[in-house]
This record gives C-alpha cells, sequence and structure tokens, in this order.
C-alpha cells in the first residue's frame, strides 16, 4: 500500500511544471524606455531590469495602433518550460492584451468594447446580425476555436475559421 501511494504520489509530483513571472509596473512618471525594477510577486522570480522596449516588435506595434504607450499600466513576462514566453499587458483603463512569444496577440479583453479591427469579418457580420444590441468584450484565440464575450454577459463560440459553432 504505502508503494503505490509513493508511486501515485511521484507521479502527481512530475506533473507539475514550474513557471517564471516577471511583473513590471511602470510609473506615469516614468519613461517607457527607461529601465523599470520588477516586483517580486512569487517565490521564483528573481528581481532584475526589463525596459519596455524589450516587448516583441510585433506585440509593441499592436500596442501602437490601438493604445498609446503611456496608459500601459504594466506588463508580465511569463516563462513557462517547453511553451516559452507570453507577455501579458495591463492598460490603465481597464483593457488587457496577451501576446505569444512572437508577439502575436492571442486575448484581448476591453470592457469599453474591442477595437476596430480586431474582430474577424465572418465574427462581426454575424454579431451585427445577431447581436445588434450588443459588443465584444473580449476575444480568445485558441488552436480550434475563438471565444468571444460579449457585454450583455453572453459568451459565443466560433471554429477557427471564424464559423459559429454555439453559445457558450
Amino acid at each position: 500500500m504505502k508503494k503505490n501511494f509513493l508511486l501515485l504520489l511521484a507521479l502527481v509530483g512530475l506533473t507539475f511544471v514550474s513557471c517564471k513571472k516577471e511583473v513590471t509596473v511602470t510609473p506615469s512618471s516614468t519613461s517607457n524606455t527607461d529601465t523599470i525594477t520588477n516586483q517580486n510577486v512569487a517565490e521564483d522570480v528573481q528581481k532584475n531590469s526589463v525596459k519596455f522596449t524589450d516587448l516583441p516588435v510585433k506585440a509593441l506595434e499592436t500596442i501602437n495602433s490601438h493604445y498609446s504607450q503611456d496608459n500601459i499600466a504594466s506588463y508580465e513576462v511569463k516563462t513557462i518550460p517547453v511553451i516559452g514566453k507570453s507577455y501579458e499587458v495591463k492598460f490603465s483603463d481597464g483593457a488587457e492584451i496577451d501576446f505569444d512569444s512572437n508577439g502575436i496577440w492571442h486575448e484581448w479583453k476591453d470592457a469599453k468594447g474591442l477595437p476596430k479591427g480586431i474582430l474577424p469579418d465572418n465574427i462581426k457580420t454575424y454579431l451585427s446580425k445577431n447581436y445588434a444590441s450588443t459588443f465584444a468584450t473580449a476575444i480568445d484565440k485558441e488552436d480550434k476555436k475563438i471565444k468571444i464575450d460579449l457585454a450583455s454577459d453572453i459568451d459565443l463560440e466560433f471554429d477557427a475559421n471564424g464559423n459559429f459553432v454555439r453559445v457558450d
């Protein structure tokens, strides 16, 4: 019995993966190109300096085309073994964008509504026909599906091509 328990405990222990998470807070009095000290938010986070310009170029282009860098409240760099780095950028107005290691966004939240050009055209058409009285507040692009949250508290699921699948 003890051997089975120890074996089970060892297997469970192997399934946990460590994650390094760095949080960078940009004070309003600091230029975004200045070096900012990370805050220690977890035991496995080492304090070091990160520059805002260390975000991937594609992420900076996305931010600059829809928001002002001056509006950035903080960003987090998460390093997950096997997957790599990801970046979460939070804005002072409550908007939030998650980017992969290449700077391609995969999740976007904005309670005031997503910026123009974010939703794929066929999803935008579906929403205007079926949910014209509300607007999208979040989009989450996954491998085989796209999830949309509406301000009316309705969640929709689409396939990777933007075809409606179901109300979630």
